[in-house]
């Protein structure tokens, strides 16, 4: 009888341990969001956006992380980095809200405090950067 008992007791504790991992939404590995010390630009972006995969694949194919140093920040399920992005948009470039809203892809140039927001303005500036 003892024996059922904590076979019983192993099997609820097995099948807690799976609800909790299961019921917890997965964390990000931070494969999203790459940091360096004092970046040239803060790069945010959302997964799923066209104009964002058009500046990802110009930083790739001309290797521009090699040579201008960029953070990366998804915005779109990384909550601190939207409210991080809404307060460098309030606090710099107000101009770039849209009814509450800010589009991306959006980079802030660290250096001049300015905003770049849309594919082209950005890669613009990437290109200037690597010459």
């Amino acid at each position: 009888m003892i024996q059922k008992i904590i076979y019983i007791l192993i099997i609820i504790g097995v099948l807690f341990g799976v609800y909790k991992l299961l019921s917890n939404p997965p964390q990000s590995n931070n494969s999203d969001t790459i940091v360096s010390d004092n970046p040239d630009l803060i790069f945010y972006w959302g997964e799923g956006c066209p104009h964002c995969k058009n500046v990802e694949e110009f930083i790739a194919i001309n290797s521009v992380d090699q040579k201008v140093k960029i953070n990366k920040k998804e915005i779109y399920k990384n909550t601190d980095n939207q409210k991080e992005l809404g307060n460098i948009v309030s606090q710099y470039c107000p101009e770039n809200l849209n009814n509450g809203n800010i589009g991306v892809p959006l980079a802030f140039d660290t250096q001049n405090k300015k905003c770049l927001q849309g594919d082209t303005p950005i890669i613009d500036f990437l290109s200037q950067k690597i010459k």
